[in-house]
């Protein structure tokens, strides 16, 4: 490690079943790292390989003291998922097993793989943790005969209504909520909102009060739009968060806002959670 640019990429291998967050934040907003390998190395994403074969029983099994499994913390806190072994299972069965996964995590894109054969690109140098997350993402040609895609992008190009867009498996519910182009008072008034969620444990607005010891948040991402065409990457792990501004060339032009969308993965992000979110960023006469 003392070699400045001997390596181009590390890949740093968990156990089996191991919870991706803590070790991600040793990469992430860490000052002690950053003053020292964090200087030359940078957290690129986090990727998950699940077993066509056994994963949806493992995921519907699958049990802890805080009733999140191992398995479901991993889906939950990924970047990429790699769904291995497809050419083992029937259609019909793939199809649920994909569909349980979305259920975690619908930011995450999903690739299906035989012998976990991918191209690299995929996996390496996705920025996720720097990088505007890709709302939309076009399908690529599937790794085996089927003739169907099995890659997803951001939303899955799936907008739907409110019921459709929140699942929950055990515990792990995901949040999907449209970001209207934000006037500087409301962007401020999100940053608060995610603020009391992630570091408070409690939901703004909520008739409940305060503190809601249910509610955790695994991962958060988005992208935030603000009047002015600036726009801000939302990266969470835990109660990590940061929004980092989209820095433009001079010659840049950054166009018609675009309307964003915030994700939540975790526990106890129910229609409470949904409504005080989008309370938080409705558009207002304020500037």
């Amino acid at each position: 490690m003392q070699r400045k640019g001997a390596f181009d990429h590390i890949l740093l291998e968990t156990t089996g079943l191991a919870d991706p967050g803590p070790i991600a934040s040793i990469f992430w907003h860490n000052e002690e790292f950053a003053s020292g390998l964090g200087r030359d190395i940078v957290l690129d994403g986090v990727i998950c390989v699940v077993d066509a074969f056994f994963g949806k029983q493992q995921m519907e099994e699958d049990h802890s003291e805080d009733h999140i499994g191992e398995s479901l913390k991993q889906i939950a806190g990924s970047d990429v998922i790699l769904l291995n072994k497809v050419d083992l299972v029937a259609s019909d069965v793939l199809a649920e097993v994909e569909s349980l996964i979305q259920q975690i995590n619908p930011a995450a894109p999903i690739y299906s793989t035989i012998r976990g054969d991918v191209d690299l690109g995929r996996i390496m140098g996705t920025g996720a943790f720097t990088a505007p997350p890709s709302l939309t993402q076009t399908p690529a040609p599937h790794p085996h005969t089927h003739d169907h895609d099995r890659d997803h992008g951001y939303d899955h190009n799936h907008e739907h209504k409110h019921e459709l867009t929140h699942y929950e498996l055990r515990g792990i519910s995901s949040l999907q909520v449209t970001c209207p182009v934000l006037s500087p008072t409301r962007f401020e008034a999100l940053d608060t909102w995610i603020r009391a969620v992630l570091w408070e444990n409690s939901v703004p607005g909520s008739s409940a009060g305060s503190e809601t010891p249910e509610l955790l948040v695994l991962r958060c991402k988005g992208l935030i739009t603000v009047e002015d065409g600036t726009q801000y990457v939302l990266q969470g792990v835990r109660s990590m968060y940061d929004m980092a501004k989209i820095e433009r060339d001079a010659e840049g032009d950054i166009g018609v806002p675009q309307i964003g969308k915030i994700v939540l993965i975790g526990k106890g992000l129910d229609e409470t959670v949904r409504r005080s979110l989008e309370n938080a960023i409705k558009p207002t006469t304020d500037t």
